[in-house]
């Protein structure tokens, strides 16, 4: 014998809302969390020096792995975004690179969470910290 369920206007209570509503009051993110911020090209080279090394305005934040693909998150000046291997560190489908030209990321570990870069072909090595 179940005892009868008192209803929430008797107890005072309000009720939960569901799972349905609380997923449909939040704004769904980005299609792709990974993709760049739109920033235009010459925007970014001018910000940069290209001849200049990674100084501290360049940051490696993190690496992932995306499918089979090695991916760095790296902030430069004012902007984000992520870095593959390759010249000026542009993933498939980038519209924009993210680094200036003579900037080539020449590989990332993903279990050291370092990034290879050459910059003006003068290599360098970051790791998270």
């Amino acid at each position: 014998m179940s005892l009868p369920r008192p209803s929430s206007l008797a107890t005072g209570l309000i009720p939960l809302p569901t799972r349905e509503q609380v997923l449909s009051s939040v704004p769904e993110g980005r299609a792709d969390p990974f993709a760049p911020t739109i920033v235009s090209s010459t925007a970014m080279t001018s910000q940069v020096d290209p001849d200049a090394a990674a100084g501290p305005d360049f940051k490696l934040r993190g690496v992932v792995a995306v499918g089979a693909e090695l991916r760095a998150l790296v902030s430069l000046s004012k902007v984000s975004g992520t870095v593959c291997v390759g010249p000026r560190g542009r993933c498939p489908g980038d519209a924009a690179a993210l680094l200036p030209i003579g900037w080539t990321v020449n590989s990332i570990d993903l279990d050291r969470g370092c990034l290879s870069l050459s910059i003006s072909r003068e290599s360098q090595r970051l790791c998270i910290a």
